[in-house]
């Protein structure tokens, strides 16, 4: 794990590509052939793709795609008449189907505590330690005995734990923990890497495969099931969404647009040579089409906005 390396697409967006090249009419048997072999590659591709199957079936149901719209897909070139026929397929008119996938696992909708599109919540745990929840975010909250558990299944936090020496404060995610007796702790979820930051006074990381890592305050770190790699630049800047901002020092557009899904509705695809774009500024979130006009003015990128629904950005010499 490199210093902020470019952002490689996630497993729903190859998902998203593959619908779009099956449903393009131009994809012949060795696409067909080269679809099932990337699902047979790996259970997560099997799921990501059950997602973005499910999304469409959804919005496909209350809802039959208008003929004249779909005449108007099928006249458009290339990928562009491939978005369109995709969007036609799912319904542009409604966002169940969009929205059923883009909020991480199904176990997000039965979390004890969760928040919505644009949406920061503060919550009161029974101990008298807080969370503020990152819109777009879900945990499950397991104080026993000997440890007080919070499960972060979607989204980020801020965790503010009161002291207690005999049960320590644990956040659990997919790759690992942060742990704690008493601290303020940044823990955010990303589809296959945690982000953690000692926002006040030291906590422990520790992996799946029991990688550990002290984080000193103000230090972060990123880590997968097996891996920790440092963050650079202090831990405060990466929870500037608790108070509606957005501090982009020198990140990936990638990361910038992960950080943009939670405050609006739709789908945003970026290509893998846009992703890897450098950006600086800070921004607020509330107002995340702006935002997204603001970096297609300073950056070599463009917009495509479909239906509202999806949103594709891609370099100006992307076909």
């Amino acid at each position: 794990m490199g210093r902020r390396a470019a952002a490689a697409p996630s497993l729903r967006d190859v998902a998203i590509d593959w619908m779009v090249t099956l449903h393009s009419g131009e994809a012949g048997a060795a696409d067909r052939e080269r679809h099932r072999a990337w699902l047979q590659a790996d259970a997560r591709h099997r799921q990501a793709w059950a997602e973005v199957e499910q999304g469409v079936r959804r919005a496909v149901a209350p809802v039959k795609a208008d003929a004249a719209a779909r005449r108007a897909a099928l006249a458009l070139p290339g990928r562009r008449r491939a978005l369109g026929g995709v969007l036609a397929l799912a319904g542009v008119g409604t966002a169940a189907g969009w929205l059923a996938y883009r909020h991480g696992p199904a176990g997000a909708w039965l979390a004890d505590l969760r928040t919505g599109i644009g949406e920061r919540r503060e919550f009161a745990l029974e101990d008298g330690s807080r969370l503020l929840l990152n819109a777009g975010s879900a945990v499950d909250v397991r104080f026993g005995a000997a440890e007080r558990l919070v499960v972060l299944r979607a989204g980020a936090l801020v965790a503010t734990a009161e002291p207690d020496a005999a049960r320590p404060f644990v956040v659990r995610t997919a790759e690992g923990e942060v742990r704690a007796d008493a601290a303020r702790l940044l823990v955010r979820q990303e589809e296959a890497w945690t982000l953690a930051g000692a926002l006040a006074r030291p906590a422990q990381v520790r992996t799946r495969a029991g990688r550990e890592r002290r984080l000193q305050e103000g230090e972060a770190v990123r880590f997968d099931a097996a891996a920790v790699a440092d963050v650079p630049g202090p831990a405060a800047g990466l929870a500037a969404w608790g108070r509606g901002m957005l501090v982009a020092d020198d990140l990936p557009l990638g990361e910038v647009v992960a950080q943009l899904r939670p405050y609006r509705a739709g789908f945003i695809r970026v290509s893998r040579r846009a992703a890897s774009l450098r950006v600086l500024g800070a921004f607020a979130l509330e107002e995340p089409e702006r935002v997204l006009d603001s970096l297609a003015q300073t950056l070599p990128i463009r917009l495509a906005r479909y239906g509202g629904w999806l949103t594709a950005i891609s370099t100006r010499g992307e076909t």
